[in-house]
């Protein structure tokens, strides 16, 4: 008899410690807190928040780095041009000379 007696008991105990153990989170979400507010409100207004000060947002970033690549590979585009162009231009001024000399 005392042997089923000694797991009971020793199955309370265990109880008892794991209510000890979660006791300070279950405190913890019962007591309302600054934190907890302020989470819930910026949760619920995020976008008007970001819009009203002005925040970047990692889609706004990702967004402009792409646009800086594409003007990176434009500009790139266009030295390379002005390269040929200033090369022709200087051929055909040459040409001119020629033919203003003769």
């Amino acid at each position: 008899m005392e042997e089923t007696a000694e797991p009971t008991k020793t199955s309370r105990l265990t109880g008892f410690k794991e209510s000890l153990v979660s006791l300070p989170h279950t405190i913890d979400e019962r007591l309302p807190t600054m934190d907890k507010s302020l989470d819930r409100y910026f949760d619920s207004h995020i976008s008007a928040i970001i819009d009203e000060w002005g925040l970047i947002t990692q889609h706004t970033l990702d967004d402009l780095e792409h646009r800086l690549n594409s003007v990176r590979t434009e500009i790139r585009n266009l030295e390379k041009g002005q390269t040929r162009l200033e090369k022709r231009a200087a051929d055909l001024d040459a040409d001119l000379k020629t033919l203003e000399g003769s």
